[in-house]
């Protein structure tokens, strides 16, 4: 039996600076406080020194400026998970261990992809990069284990043929066994895999059981245990980076339906029906935020969908500016919730019609897209570009959504009360005849405070240019209209 074995070390540590990235450089300790005094449960790299189990006080010892995080298991346990359910989408035969390790039964698969070697990488590249994954091969569960830590970040190990010399270097405390066990191998002078196997297995067997027994054949390479396969859910997943952190929640709205409407797009949905969607945001600064929303009726079309949505979306939005979505539908069957409408629905018509002049023009344009509407997602707004947004028509395209008016970076020439006096355009100046009206705002509480004094000026031929002062970078910019 080929195994490869998912180790993800420090998988606490890497969710936390997912969502912390401005600490990621600072030493910092997550805290497990479910068992009466707090204790370490992971750290991030700059709190050297540090290691899980220590209490609190004793970690603060060694960096006293350190920043604490309160564990949030449910968070680590789902992150986990969706690694699990990335890892089924190569192999329907994967095994979920311990928080951050999993096994993945190989046999059957080298053909599909013309190798052991491809099917390793497509393990690995299948899993977000942030976790950087290590992973070992064997021909048993525990061998590819010690084999999946002892590799590189985001690379893989293989055991040689001579397991029992593979492992024979690597400590006792790998084994699977109590901490008062290992303590006693300790005091024996067993400290590593290769003293317990020189071991005469009735002597071994006698002073520590069954499972010694168990641990003296893991250090002979014999591992009988199989691979448990997980059931294996099918899902569909789209994911959008929004065009500026935001909380609006048209435009929030907007990213839904565009997922939605992707996710619909897919192959695999075609005449199918979703049980579900799931909404996970990334938010600055912020905890990561989710909403499960259950269909009572299995959904087959994404306008059916995101009627559903937002419904539920309105007993509560997150509370952040949210950066980027992940929309997926699961529950994915063969059947009709609802039948379809036997009247003749004009809307869909006008997308259909919309949709082959679409196709027509990436036809002549080599595939890029063409049509695009425009949303409406903050008209009060006070920065230009974060008013509207335009959206493709095509659901199925890879463009997402863009924000309209994005200024311009020129250069300036200031007067003595700093106000625009000549602008570059192109590779040439030109003189501005006045400021005919000004304006500015301060978005001091914003987690990236905005502030920008505008100008309404006229040139010498008549035309008209709005141009800002970034207060922040000091720079000149040219707002379209």
């Amino acid at each position: 039996m080929r195994v490869a074995c998912v180790v993800i070390t420090h998988l606490r540590a890497k969710v936390e600076m997912r969502r912390h990235p401005h600490l990621a450089e600072r030493p910092v300790v997550i805290v497990d406080r479910s068992h009466g005094r707090p204790a370490v449960a992971d750290h991030f790299p700059a709190a050297t020194g540090v290691a899980a189990g220590m209490t609190l006080e004793q970690a603060l010892s060694l960096h006293a400026g350190a920043v604490a995080i309160d564990a949030d298991e449910p968070a680590y346990r789902k992150a986990f998970q969706q690694a699990v359910t990335v890892l089924q989408s190569v192999s329907d035969r994967v095994e979920a261990g311990e928080l951050g390790e999993a096994y993945v039964q190989l046999d059957g698969l080298q053909e599909m992809y013309r190798g052991e070697a491809r099917l390793v990488c497509a393990l690995v590249d299948a899993l977000p990069a942030y976790l950087r994954p290590r992973m070992g091969v064997a021909d048993a569960k525990f061998p590819a284990f010690v084999a999946a830590l002892n590799s590189a970040p985001g690379g893989a190990a293989q055991v040689p043929p001579a397991a029992a010399a593979f492992l024979a270097p690597h400590s006792v405390d790998l084994l699977p066994l109590s901490d008062e066990d290992r303590l006693r191998l300790h005091r024996f002078g067993l400290h590593t895999m290769g003293h317990v196997a020189a071991m005469h297995p009735d002597a071994f067997t006698a002073q520590f059981g069954a499972e010694g027994r168990r641990a003296w054949e893991l250090c002979h390479g014999v591992d009988d245990d199989p691979v448990v396969p997980l059931p294996c859910e099918e899902s569909v997943t789209e994911h959008t980076a929004l065009p500026f952190a935001s909380t609006s929640v048209e435009l929030l709205l907007t990213a839904v339906d565009t997922l939605l409407k992707r996710a619909y797009s897919r192959p695999q949905m075609q005449g199918r029906y979703a049980g579900r969607a799931e909404l996970a945001c990334i938010l600055e600064r912020a905890a990561p935020w989710e909403r499960p929303v259950n269909f009572k009726q299995a959904v087959g079309s994404w306008e059916r969908a995101s009627l559903l949505v937002r419904r539920q979306l309105e007993t509560g939005l997150p509370e952040a500016p949210v950066e980027e979505m992940t929309l997926a539908l699961a529950g994915i069957t063969g059947e009709a919730g609802v039948q379809s409408g036997l009247f003749h629905d004009v809307k869909r018509d006008r997308r259909e019609r919309l949709m082959e002049a679409e196709r027509q023009i990436q036809t002549r344009s080599s595939g890029v897209q063409g049509l695009y509407r425009v949303v409406d997602v903050a008209p009060w707004h006070p920065a230009p570009e974060m008013r509207a947004v335009q959206v493709p028509i095509d659901p199925a395209g890879r463009d997402g959504m863009k924000p309209l008016a994005e200024p311009v970076s020129v250069a300036v020439r200031e007067g003595p009360g700093r106000e625009p006096e000549a602008v570059r355009l192109g590779r040439q100046w030109h003189p501005l005849g006045g400021v005919e009206d000004r304006w500015s705002f301060d978005l001091w509480w914003m987690p990236q405070p905005v502030r920008r004094t505008y100008y309404r000026v006229s040139r010498e031929d008549g035309g008209q240019l709005i141009l800002f002062r970034d207060q922040h970078d000091a720079c000149w910019y040219q707002q379209s209209a």
